[in-house]
């Protein structure tokens, strides 16, 4: 219902003409989209607005892996970079080391491992 209010009746039935091709798409993403919460549908639909306002022509029809990624960061659109973008980058959380002197010897010595299986 949402889906056919964000695009339209016109889209709707250019992507899906009949009621078998709907049951077919139902059927392939019904277990991904089961993941979510309302809430999180809800806003991947707020997403896909803000996504049609700014002119990304990959929403442009219904794209169902479009919608779902914008709530699970899978892909770079325009404008929006998912609901997963107000996530800091943390590197010393990444290497377990805190100073800029430690993860580059960290990365040193994994460089050199890597050396070491090409030669």
């Amino acid at each position: 219902m949402r889906l056919q209010n964000v695009y339209g009746v016109v889209r709707m039935q250019s992507q899906w003409p009949d009621s078998e091709s709907l049951q077919l798409a139902r059927r392939e993403y019904g277990k991904k989209i089961a993941k979510f919460s309302r809430e999180e549908i809800n806003k991947a639909f707020d997403l896909t607005h803000s996504e049609k306002e700014s002119n990304n022509k990959r929403f442009e029809f219904p794209d169902i892996d479009a919608i779902l990624g914008l709530l699970t960061n899978s892909g770079v659109f325009t404008g929006s970079g998912g609901t997963l973008s107000h996530r800091l980058y943390k590197p010393e959380e990444l290497l377990g080391v805190g100073t800029k002197e430690d993860r580059r010897k960290v990365a040193l010595t994994e460089i050199n491992k890597l050396k070491e299986m090409f030669q």
